[in-house]
């Protein structure tokens, strides 16, 4: 009773509710309803500087090499894990206390923040078999055709999908030409691999 009293008060109760969205993610992904890299064309961010940023983040920690569903349920459950034992060692006797909620909103910010170097090391040995495909056939997706899957694509961000040997994959994409400009649903040609962002050139098909 207690563990549960403590994982359904806040600050707690945040990562619970979203440690149970994501067992009912996966639930629905087992019996086939939902796909493992199906949120990977969602993640857009609104400015040039924050996707920078946070794809730096997720990159330098090796987040990135996993696909989104992986990382972010580790990164959820590792954090519920550091909050619940946050919550029953310094908040306890804080109860009472006016600033409980200020010390509970810390506390998420604290378990948020420590739960992504902790999530790196727990996916470092998974890293394999997801890019070990990809790093196989990376030059013979060069010549390919590809659909764009985000609403733009820059110098630094952007991402498609492919068919190879009837499997579909996503990958990073990214444009020499900031002139030319791709929108979602649009076709083009992946010419060249960038083996520093593990991302694609890409360019306007010359027969469009």
């Amino acid at each position: 009773m207690e563990f549960l009293n403590t994982a359904l008060t806040f600050p707690t109760v945040v990562f619970s509710v979203l440690l149970i969205i994501v067992i009912l993610f996966w639930l629905i992904t087992i019996v086939g309803l939902a796909d493992i890299d199906m949120f990977e064309a969602d993640v857009e961010l609104e400015t040039q500087a924050n996707t920078a940023s946070t794809l730096g983040i997720f990159n330098n920690l090796g987040l990135s090499e996993v696909p989104l569903t992986v990382s972010a349920s580790i990164i959820i459950m590792t954090a519920w894990l550091i909050s619940i034992y946050s919550q029953a060692w310094f908040l306890a006797e804080f109860k009472s206390h006016s600033l409980y909620y200020v010390f509970g909103a810390l506390i998420i910010l604290a378990c948020s923040i420590i739960s992504l170097p902790i999530s790196a090391l727990i996916t470092k040995p998974l890293r394999r078999f997801f890019t070990s495909k990809q790093t196989a056939n990376k030059h013979d997706f060069i010549g390919l055709e590809c659909t764009i899957a985000t609403s733009k694509v820059t110098q630094t961000f952007g991402q498609a999908r492919v068919t190879l040997q009837g499997a579909e994959q996503l990958i990073e994409i990214r444009v020499q030409d900031p002139t030319h400009q791709f929108n979602l649903g649009d076709t083009a040609l992946l010419i060249e691999h960038l083996v520093d962002s593990r991302s694609y050139v890409i360019a306007p098909k010359p027969w469009s």
